[in-house]
């Protein structure tokens, strides 16, 4: 009989444990959340990748958008790994009705400390305003104005009417001040002005001798080049309006459907800039079209009252 004999060496060492990954893919949407389109208008779904650990998977979509009828729809966007972990995402999509007017959105009296934060609410929504500047505030506000595409207006540059509306000489000397500087802080020569309340105010009448001057200065600016601009829907928040709810409803209540809405707001008022954005939601949802002012617009000019 043979014997074999040897030493068996035994490996206690803990077996190695499996890690498994618990982390769900990541989705990124391409394009805008929310999208809107308006009615009638094909809709091209954007789409959207995800990666895993660096390296790009499958997206799968569902949902589906009737680009005729008018609403919110939502389309849905999944990703699952190798290991079964998965991400899913949602986009909505707002379909809006045809065209039932255009909205201008304007603003008195800045810039002011609450036109950045208005600035950033038309950017987000892609609406471009005029702003009726005067010499008050920053001018890299007034330079951001112009920069992102917004109409840009003269207001006077003092805005005192018992200086601007003593005689003609006062007033051009005020217009051509603020003309001056946005100039000098843009590179624009703007010829768009709106009247310090408006071309039909009676204020004038306490501090011009009896002359009318509000029946020349409407004559006077055409001659000199300018076009004047009043306004169709006044949004209250010069008057007895004080919150944002209350120039929400004057201005979605008093918009003229099929036809053109010179707003009047003031963007040195906290109140009435807290209401743009429901503003632009509402406008949009309801298929209005939201444009800045330029020398072929629709003025909305008043009756001369003195």
């Amino acid at each position: 009989m043979i014997f074999l004999c040897g030493i068996i060496t035994l490996d206690l060492s803990p077996a190695p444990t499996m890690e498994f990954d618990t982390i769900a893919p990541e989705i990124t949407l391409n394009g805008e959340n929310p999208l809107i389109i308006k009615e009638g208008d094909d809709f091209n779904d954007p789409g959207a990748k995800a990666t895993d650990n660096n390296e790009e998977i499958e997206v799968t979509t569902s949902g589906k958008v009737n680009a005729s009828d008018p609403g919110n729809y939502l389309i849905s966007y999944t990703a699952t790994d190798a290991t079964g972990n998965v991400a899913t995402k949602s986009r909505v999509v707002t379909v809006i009705p045809r065209n039932h007017g255009t909205i201008y959105l304007t603003f008195d009296d800045g810039p002011g400390i609450y036109t950045a934060t208005l600035l950033d609410i038309l950017n987000k929504y892609n609406v471009k305003a005029t702003f009726f500047v005067t010499g008050a505030g920053d001018d890299n506000l007034l330079r951001r104005e112009y920069n992102e595409g917004h109409a840009i207006g003269l207001h006077t540059f003092s805005h005192n009417y018992s200086y601007i509306y003593t005689s003609i000489d006062n007033f051009f000397e005020d217009l051509y001040k603020i003309q001056n500087r946005v100039k000098n802080v843009t590179g624009y020569t703007s010829y768009l002005m709106r009247f310090p309340g408006g071309s039909s105010n009676t204020i004038s009448s306490r501090y011009d001798g009896g002359q009318h001057i509000m029946s020349k200065l409407v004559e006077e600016v055409k001659k000199r080049g300018f076009i004047y601009f009043d306004w169709n829907v006044t949004s209250g928040d010069a008057g007895g309006t004080t919150s944002s709810t209350g120039v929400y409803q004057n201005v979605i209540n008093r918009v003229i459907k099929d036809g053109n809405s010179v707003v009047l707001q003031h963007d040195i008022k906290k109140f009435s800039v807290a209401a743009v954005e429901r503003i632009i939601k509402w406008g949009l949802e309801n298929g209005y079209t939201f444009k800045k002012l330029d020398n072929t617009s629709f003025t909305a000019h008043h009756g001369v009252n003195n």
